[in-house]
């Protein structure tokens, strides 16, 4: 779920990280301490394993501590630090394939709703998943950072180069048409038309 105090908290971190650029040990403590739930959540369901996931951690964060004298604080911390943390990913992804390419495709393919297995039983959960996977794999995407790493559409936007607008209507459309497909009482439950 998207977070409401998102402009605040965004307006914290861009003062830590100007605090940090100018050489405040203990403001990129406090980054640090705020991003990493952030961060790790983000990883770890893209990571193969915890381990992986904790590597990844990391490089993230010394790559942030790299480029700290470079970073534009008015331009998001929460999504330049997930770029990173993409980057690393899909580098990471590259290595893996040159490894085990048919091991890869099999994970990506693989789509597990997470959030959602709270709200529903495991029947409509195998049903939603079947739905996602229909879904073109840049939409499906989207959702998960909307709806599970909770990340706003302009964050969304700055982390994958799309317009914001296009993120918005596209994640908009994809949640009509999944709950277009829900059960009548599941619909009736959360005020799907």
């Amino acid at each position: 779920m998207p977070d409401p105090l998102w402009p605040l908290r965004e307006l914290w971190l861009a003062r830590q990280l100007a605090r940090a650029q100018r050489g405040d040990r203990d403001a990129f403590r406090q980054l640090y301490r705020a991003l990493y739930p952030v961060v790790w959540r983000f990883v770890r369901r893209r990571a193969q394993s915890d381990a992986a996931a904790e590597e990844l951690l990391g490089q993230v964060f010394f790559q942030l501590l790299e480029a700290l004298p470079r970073i534009d604080p008015s331009r998001g911390v929460r999504g330049y630090v997930l770029t990173i943390a993409r980057n690393a990913l899909v580098d990471e992804a590259r290595r893996t394939q040159r490894a085990a390419p048919g091991e890869l495709a099999e994970q990506q393919a693989s789509l597990q709703p997470g959030a959602l297995e709270l709200l529903t039983t495991a029947e409509e959960t195998a049903r939603l998943g079947k739905q996602l996977a229909t879904l073109p794999e840049q939409t499906r995407e989207w959702l998960l950072l909307r709806f599970e790493d909770g990340l706003r559409f302009a964050e969304i936007a700055q982390l994958t180069g799309a317009s914001e607008a296009a993120v918005r209507q596209r994640v908009s459309r994809a949640v009509r048409e999944l709950r277009g497909n829900w059960p009548e009482e599941l619909r009736r439950e959360f005020g799907a038309p």
